[in-house]
């Protein structure tokens, strides 16, 4: 899976129902949202790590989040 950019990850994150800087919690979700953000994590072949301890969506969302607030 090629890396996203920024702008990418705020794109998709308004895409999936924020607004691409607020970033809430991934357990407040409805979820319709969590459906959408495994959808964006399909469309970009998105494999959470061997040693996760938690669910594909809440990493895919997670990386969008620490990239959306990348600084530069």
């Amino acid at each position: 899976m090629p890396r996203l950019t920024k702008d990418q990850a705020q794109e998709t994150l308004r895409r999936i129902g924020g607004n691409g800087i607020f970033i809430p919690d991934f357990h407040t979700l409805p979820s319709e949202q969590v459906a959408q953000v495994l959808w964006e994590a399909d469309l970009v072949k998105y494999r959470k790590p061997q040693t996760a301890n938690g669910s594909r969506a809440r990493y895919f969302y997670e990386y969008l989040a620490r990239t959306a607030r990348k600084e530069g």
